[in-house]
């Protein structure tokens, strides 16, 4: 019910997808306080700086191999690639490059990381259980979403966006619920795909 509430909410709100993905995990937050009184549930609570940072590393290191990898992959089996085209306009462009990177750090790695792991992966382990069985139906589910809110990609972009929200949705269980780590790995695979565009090859 909390998700049907907080999607139904924004739906009739004339904003982009990027702006109602950050009013969706701001709401998503305040509705987490209400009901628990603590962030510690969508795992924002207390974690060790340590741990934080390797898998942090560990996950971007893991999502940009698995994406050059697997992305021509994907592209050679469907024949078509996943449309970027709406980003031409960073090559070689410095300052729209940064503007895009802070909006992303927003809206992408801490919105998004809100919305689709520490909130839905809460709402969808209540629905399912916590058996292992359960954690890959709720990554499933969420990988699922994550890529059809990439839909302006084509296919392609669907399908390698949702690989890369199920590794996201497993190293969230595997972690702890550790979602800090999951906000800064986020932060360093959109620094690189930026910095890709950016450079004009956009192999992820």
């Amino acid at each position: 019910m909390a998700i049907i509430a907080l999607i139904f909410g924004t739906l009739f709100i004339p904003v982009t997808i990027p702006y109602r993905v950050i009013m969706l995990a701001g709401a998503a937050l305040i509705w987490t306080v209400l009901e628990a009184r603590s962030l510690q549930p969508v795992g924002l609570g207390r974690h060790p700086l340590r741990s934080t940072m390797v898998w942090a590393i560990s996950i971007a290191v893991g999502v940009i191999s698995s994406s050059i990898v697997v992305a021509p992959i994907i592209n050679w089996l469907l024949g078509v690639h996943a449309d970027l085209s709406g980003y031409g306009a960073l090559k070689g462009n410095a300052q729209l490059a940064l503007q895009l990177l802070g909006f992303a750090l927003v809206s992408a790695a801490v919105g998004e990381e809100i919305l689709f792991r520490g909130f839905l992966l809460r709402q969808l382990t209540e629905i399912f259980g916590s058996s292992n069985q359960a954690q890959w139906c709720s990554i499933l589910v969420s990988s699922t979403l994550f890529g059809l809110a990439h839909s302006m990609q084509g296919l392609a972009g669907i399908i390698t966006t949702g690989l890369v929200g199920a590794i996201f949705s497993w190293a969230w269980f595997r972690s702890g619920r550790n979602l800090w780590a999951l906000i800064v790995a986020h932060a360093l695979v959109d620094s690189f795909g930026i910095g890709m565009l950016y450079l004009g090859w956009s192999a992820i």
